[in-house]
C-alpha cells in the first residue's frame, strides 16, 4: 500500500489507524468503481474525516486528467438540520468537487429510493465508529442487513475514537463544520441538539458563559450528551 496521500504519517497509534483507512479505502476502489460507491455525507465530524480519506485515496488511484475522477456523496435529510450545517455540506460539495445526491426521508426509505435512481451504486462509504449505537459488531466491510436495501457498507474508521477523529481534523487541517467550535460535539436534530456542557465555561473578563471546541473534550464518554 503506498503512504504518501498525507504527508507525515506519523509512526503511532493513530499513525497506524490513518495507514488502515486508507487500505481499506483502496480495497474498496479495488472492489467497485468509483461509479460504484457513494460516501454517506450529513456534514458531521465522522463522515468529514472519510470524506477527506476517500478524497486522497480516490485521487491517488486516479490522477487528474482533462476530467476530475467521480467522488459521490450521499446527504439523506431525515431530520431538521442546522443552518450551519447545510452551509458546510455546501461549501464541501465545492471543495471536494461532490456530485452530491441529496434525498428526503427516513434512512431505509431513502436507501430504496437511491436503489431505484442510481441503481448502479453498490457501496456506501460510512463514518461509523464502533462505539456508535448498534455498530460494535460491525467489519471493515459488512453488508447491509436483510431487512434493508442491500449495499455493502465499507467502515474506514470503525476503530477510531473520538480523540482520533479531532487528531485527524486538526493536524491536517480538514475543513469541518463551524459548529464544532460553538460547543457542540455531536451534532443531530436541531431540536434536539445543544452545546455540550463539559464544554461550557465562564469567560473571565466578560462574565459571560461562553464554549470551549469539541476538539478540547477530554472525556470521550460525554461526547454525545448534547443530544437526546
Amino acid at each position: 500500500m503506498t503512504t504518501d496521500y498525507i504527508q507525515p504519517i506519523p509512526d503511532s497509534y493513530l499513525g497506524n489507524k490513518i495507514r488502515h483507512s486508507l487500505n481499506i479505502l483502496e480495497q474498496c476502489l479495488t472492489k467497485y468503481t468509483p461509479n460504484e460507491i457513494v460516501v454517506a455525507f450529513n456534514g458531521g465530524k465522522d463522515c468529514t474525516v472519510v470524506l477527506h480519506q476517500y478524497s486522497l485515496v480516490l485521487h491517488k488511484k486516479f490522477p487528474y486528467t482533462n476530467r476530475k475522477p467521480l467522488l459521490r456523496a450521499l446527504f439523506i435529510h431525515n431530520k431538521p438540520q442546522f443552518d450551519n450545517v447545510l452551509q458546510f455540506i455546501d461549501e464541501s460539495v465545492k471543495y471536494y468537487h461532490l456530485d452530491l445526491i441529496r434525498i428526503d426521508g427516513r434512512i431505509k426509505d431513502a436507501l430504496h429510493q437511491l436503489k431505484y435512481s442510481h441503481p448502479e451504486i453498490q457501496c456506501v462509504i460510512m463514518g461509523t465508529r464502533s462505539t456508535d449505537p448498534y455498530s460494535s459488531g460491525l467489519n471493515d466491510f459488512s453488508i447491509t442487513d436483510p431487512t434493508w436495501p442491500t449495499y455493502m457498507r465499507c467502515n474506514p474508521i470503525l476503530n477510531y475514537s473520538y480523540k482520533d477523529v479531532w487528531t485527524f481534523l486538526t493536524e491536517y487541517n480538514v475543513p469541518y463544520c463551524s459548529m464544532y467550535d460553538q460547543g457542540f460535539t455531536s451534532i443531530g436534530d436541531k431540536q434536539k441538539t445543544i452545546q455540550n456542557v463539559k464544554l461550557q465555561y465562564t469567560n473571565v473578563n466578560t462574565g459571560v458563559v461562553e464554549y470551549k471546541p469539541a476538539y478540547l473534550l477530554d472525556d470521550e464518554v460525554s461526547e454525545r450528551d448534547g443530544r437526546e
